[in-house]
């Protein structure tokens, strides 16, 4: 049987969609991180083998600057250090960072929006 493109799309929607529910259950911690421009970003054990997907903050991290050819300004900027009052400017961005230690998650969840993967997905 032959599929339109349409049905296609809709059966890799369908697949996509079991694969994130059963990362779901098998790590429930796994986080959802909105990024500009509507796209998203998994932080979990099993997410790096999803598109956008990061095995830990650090990672996460790393993928972000990396997007920016290393530009750590862009990156503050991204995470609301960009200066416009009333919002902190990137000094604040290191300080923070800085503040938040080896808790990187915790950083992340204070400057994007998150949610876990089960919330998102409402299961």
């Amino acid at each position: 049987m032959l599929y339109s493109q349409e049905q296609l799309d809709e059966i890799n929607r369908q697949r996509e969609l079991e694969e994130l529910e059963n990362l779901a259950r098998n790590d429930p911690d796994t986080l959802v991180v909105t990024l500009p421009g509507g796209q998203e970003a998994l932080i979990g054990k099993y997410a790096d083998d999803y598109v956008n997907g990061y095995k830990s903050a650090a990672d996460f991290f790393q993928g972000r600057l990396n997007h920016y050819d290393g530009d750590l300004n862009e990156l503050a900027d991204e995470m609301n250090y960009d200066g416009v009052v009333p919002r902190p400017n990137h000094m604040d961005f290191i300080l923070d960072l800085g503040n938040y230690g080896d808790d990187l998650l915790e950083f992340i969840k204070d400057s994007y929006h998150c949610e876990t993967l089960s919330s998102y997905l409402g299961i």
